[in-house]
């Protein structure tokens, strides 16, 4: 005897609810991508950063630039307004069509003469009286310095100590 429809559709119902769940266990643990898809994807992230930077530092060049021609026509237009000085044969024929016949001289500009300030030095005599007075020597060392002058006269690890030069002239 043959299934009925009925009983085939819950034939199948039921070997559904049984396989779904092992098929989307097989899916979820086997459906990962190869080494070779993550690194083309990691690459294409890696890529994509580069492009974003690159286009950012390209873009700030060109406004750099623009901002450069910007400023050069600036100077370029300041020079044509500030004109060109005449000659003295044109001076003269713009001051004759003036009305005037004898061109007023330029004002010569004069220099003032460099100011020299004159530091006056006071000659000290060191005596051994002067050496030992208490006010010109400081009221405490300078430990600090006291202990990095103390580590200069031991060579430094690492460092190759410096050749002396009196004997390598001699060598010479």
């Amino acid at each position: 005897m043959a299934p009925g429809l009925f009983q085939m559709i819950g034939i199948g119902l039921a070997i559904a609810l049984i396989l779904i769940p092992i098929v989307r266990w097989f899916w979820k643990r086997f459906d990962m991508p190869s080494k070779f898809a993550l690194e083309v994807l990691r690459r294409k992230e890696i890529e994509a950063e580069e492009a974003k930077m690159w286009a950012g530092i390209e873009a700030q060049v060109e406004a750099e630039e623009t901002a450069r021609r910007e400023f050069e026509m600036k100077q370029k237009e300041k020079q044509e307004r500030a004109g060109k000085s005449l000659d003295e044969t044109q001076s003269a024929e713009v001051w004759n069509k003036l009305g005037i016949d004898v061109p007023i001289q330029p004002v010569e500009r004069e220099t003032a003469p460099t100011i020299i300030e004159e530091k006056e030095t006071e000659v000290i005599e060191l005596t051994m009286d002067n050496a030992l007075k208490p006010n010109n020597s400081p009221d405490e060392p300078d430990w600090e310095l006291v202990q990095k002058m103390s580590k200069l006269d031991k060579p430094a690890e690492g460092i190759p100590e410096a050749p002396d030069l009196d004997r390598l002239s001699e060598e010479e």
